[in-house]
C-alpha cells in the first residue's frame, strides 16, 4: 500500500513526461545534423524553436486527451456508485479501443439502471406485501435491536415502530425469541395477557452481519375456533351415542313402571326379564363407550427406544393372512414405543382387511417402508372400496362399521403425534383402496 504522504507523479503527468523524452530525442539529433548544415543561425533557431513547439503542444495534448478520457470514467462510476445512472461516456465514429471502453461503461450504466429500476419494483411489491399481509413481521438486527416492523407487528404489539426503531427487541417481550430457532406455537405476553401464537424465527445475514427475522401469527381465534367446532362435534357424537343408551332404557323402565303401577295380570314375567336384558345391554354398551372414550383422554406418552422397523413390521403383519410387507432398506430404525406403535399397525392392518372383506378381495394387504426425506415411511395397502368422507375419518366415535366404536383411527393418530409424527389416510389414485401412510422421524 502506497504511502500518501509520498510526493508521487500522477498517472498523467508520467505520460507527460515519457512523451517529452520521447519526442526530446529526435531534437537533440535535429540540433546536432543542423550544426553540420551550412545556413543561417536564424533558419536553424527557427528550425528548433517549431519543433520544440510542437513536440511540447502534442506531449500535453497527449496528457490532455488522457486526462479528460480518465474524469469521464471517474465522473461516470462515481454517478453510478452514488445511484445517479443518467450519465453516458461520449462515443465518438471510429472504431477505437477508447470507443470500445465508453461503450462498455455505457453498457454497465445501462445494466446498473435496469437492475436499479427492478429493485425498486420489487421493493415496492415487497413494501405492499408485508403491509397488508396479517403475520406480524418483525427484523432484528445484530445486536438485537428493531430494525423493521410491519403493520401486521405494530397492531400486535400495539405500538408504534417509529418510536421503537433501534430500541432493544426485548421491550416488546421478544427476548427468548432471540435465543434460537423457533417453529412453533408459543404463548407470551402481549398487552399485558398471555396468547398463543405460531412463531417462525429464522437468520439472515446484511453486510456480514448476522440477523434475524421473526413472523409471529396470531393463532388464538384460530384455536378457539378449532377448539370451538371439535367440541361440537364431539358433543354430537356422544350425544348421540348416549341417547342411543338412554332413549331404550328410559323408554322400558316406564313401561314397567306402568305396568307394576296398574297391575297388570297380562304382563308375563319374561316380560320383565326382557326388558331388563334390554336395560343391562344398552347399560353396558354405554360403559364400554365410556372405558373408549378414557382410553383416549389417557393416553400414556412413548417410552422410547431404538426399534428396528422390520421386525416390528414383520411381527405384526404374521397376526394377519394375506399380508406382504417390503422394505427397501433392511436396517431401518427409528425411535419410539414399540408397543404403542405394535398397536397402530394392529389397528391400520384390522382396518385394511376389513376394507378387503367388505368388497370381497382376495388381493393381499401391502406394507411398504422406507427412509423418505429423513422421514420413516410406513404404507399400508388395501383394495377395498375407499373412503367417501374423508372429513370424519378422526372424528372421535365416528364410524361406519356396524360393531365399530369410531375410536381406533383416532388413537392411532394420537400415538403417532406423540411420536411427533403424522398418520394420514388417501384413497388410492391406481385403484380402489386406502393408503394409510405413517410418517416418523428418525
Amino acid at each position: 500500500m502506497s504511502n500518501p504522504s509520498r510526493s508521487t507523479l500522477s498517472y498523467e503527468n508520467k505520460l507527460l513526461r515519457l512523451a517529452l523524452l520521447i519526442g526530446l530525442l529526435p531534437l537533440a539529433l535535429l540540433i546536432i545534423a543542423l550544426l553540420f548544415v551550412d545556413t543561417s543561425s536564424y533558419l536553424k533557431l527557427l528550425i528548433v524553436s517549431v519543433t520544440l513547439a510542437v513536440v511540447w503542444f502534442g506531449a500535453f495534448e497527449i496528457r490532455r486527451l488522457i486526462t479528460a478520457q480518465l474524469r469521464t470514467a471517474t465522473n461516470l462510476m462515481e454517478s453510478l456508485s452514488v445511484g445517479d445512472f443518467s450519465l453516458r461516456a461520449s462515443i465518438r465514429g471510429e472504431n477505437s479501443a477508447l470507443n470500445e471502453f465508453n461503450e462498455l461503461l455505457n453498457s454497465l450504466a445501462n445494466t446498473m439502471a435496469q437492475q436499479s429500476l427492478v429493485n425498486k419494483e420489487r421493493q415496492i411489491l415487497l413494501h405492499k406485501v408485508i403491509s397488508h399481509i396479517d403475520v406480524a413481521i418483525v427484523a432484528i438486527d445484530h445486536k438485537q435491536h428493531l430494525s423493521l416492523m410491519n403493520p401486521a407487528a405494530e397492531q400486535l404489539f400495539d405500538v408504534k415502530f417509529e418510536r421503537l426503531d433501534g430500541a432493544p427487541a426485548h421491550n416488546i417481550g421478544l427476548g427468548e425469541a432471540l435465543t434460537k430457532d423457533y417453529r412453533d406455537v408459543v404463548e407470551f405476553e402481549i398487552k399485558q395477557s398471555r396468547k398463543k401464537v405460531y412463531l417462525h424465527s429464522d437468520e439472515y445475514f446484511e453486510k456480514g452481519n448476522k440477523h434475524r427475522l421473526i413472523f409471529i401469527t396470531d393463532i388464538q381465534d384460530i384455536l378457539r375456533d378449532e377448539e370451538r367446532s371439535a367440541w361440537q362435534r364431539l358433543l354430537r357424537v356422544l350425544s348421540h351415542e348416549i341417547n342411543n343408551s338412554l332413549a331404550p332404557i328410559a323408554s322400558i323402565s316406564e313401561s314397567l313402571h306402568q305396568a307394576s303401577l296398574a297391575d297388570d295380570d297380562s304382563l308375563e314375567p319374561d316380560d320383565f326379564q326382557q326388558g331388563l336384558a334390554v336395560i343391562s345391554e344398552r347399560s353396558t354398551h354405554l360403559n364400554y363407550f365410556i372405558k373408549r372414550y378414557q382410553q383416549l383422554t389417557k393416553l400414556p406418552q412413548p417410552q422410547k427406544t431404538m426399534i428396528n422397523v422390520r421386525q416390528l413390521v414383520s411381527t405384526t403383519t404374521h397376526l394377519f393372512e394375506h399380508v406382504d410387507y417390503q422394505f427397501i432398506d433392511d436396517e431401518l430404525s427409528c425411535y419410539a414405543d414399540e408397543s404403542q406403535l405394535e398397536q397402530v399397525m394392529v389397528n391400520l392392518i384390522k382396518n385394511a382387511c376389513e376394507s378387503n372383506l367388505a368388497v370381497g378381495s382376495e388381493l393381499p394387504i401391502v406394507v411398504n417402508a422406507k427412509l423418505d426425506a429423513s422421514e420413516l415411511r410406513i404404507e399400508i395397502i388395501d383394495s377395498g372400496q375407499g373412503i367417501s368422507n374423508m372429513d370424519n375419518i378422526f372424528v372421535p366415535f365416528y364410524t361406519t362399521k356396524n360393531t365399530g366404536s369410531g375410536i381406533g383411527l383416532v388413537l392411532s393418530r394420537q400415538i403417532v403425534r406423540n411420536h411427533g409424527g403424522d398418520l394420514t389416510l388417501s384413497n388410492r389414485q391406481d385403484s380402489s383402496g386406502v393408503i394409510a401412510t405413517i410418517l416418523l422421524p428418525t
